[in-house]
């Protein structure tokens, strides 16, 4: 997982590149812009994404480089404590991360479980895509 002090994280929300806290990865080594996990996305209420392990949809994303540093104000962010696992809005967990020629492990974040009642699917697994569909909605 570490390699000179740094963390491989995927991101498929609003850290990902035009997303609304895209800023907290603008110093970060992007490693792979076309990739993706397996789970199933819900939109939620709050203007965000979550994920679960369950379901077998490409969740699509990014995959970052960041310093330890970086992955602490990063779970600050998604509400994560790692001592705070019945409280955590998010947990933050190891996972593969998949592209067209390769596997690797990466953290990312899932829902916890105060999330258990979030239940609106977003089909085909990305954010962005969903966002822009709603834009074009209107």
């Amino acid at each position: 997982m570490q390699g000179r002090n740094k963390h491989r994280l995927f991101v498929y929300g609003t850290l990902r590149k035009g997303g609304t806290n895209d800023h907290y990865l603008q110093q970060s080594e992007l490693v792979e812009d076309t990739c993706w996990i397996i789970g199933e996305m819900h939109n939620t209420p709050f203007g965000y994404p979550i994920v679960r392990f369950r379901g077998q949809e490409k969740i699509r994303g990014e995959l970052y480089a960041v310093t330890s540093e970086e992955l602490i104000r990063i779970d600050e962010l998604e509400g994560y404590n790692p001592e705070g696992k019945s409280e955590n809005e998010y947990e933050r967990v190891e996972c593969s991360v998949y592209t067209d020629e390769s596997e690797t492990n990466a953290y990312t974040y899932i829902a916890g479980i105060g999330f258990a009642n979030i239940n609106e699917p977003i089909a085909g697994g990305d954010w962005l895509g969903f966002l822009a569909g709603k834009k074009t909605e209107r």
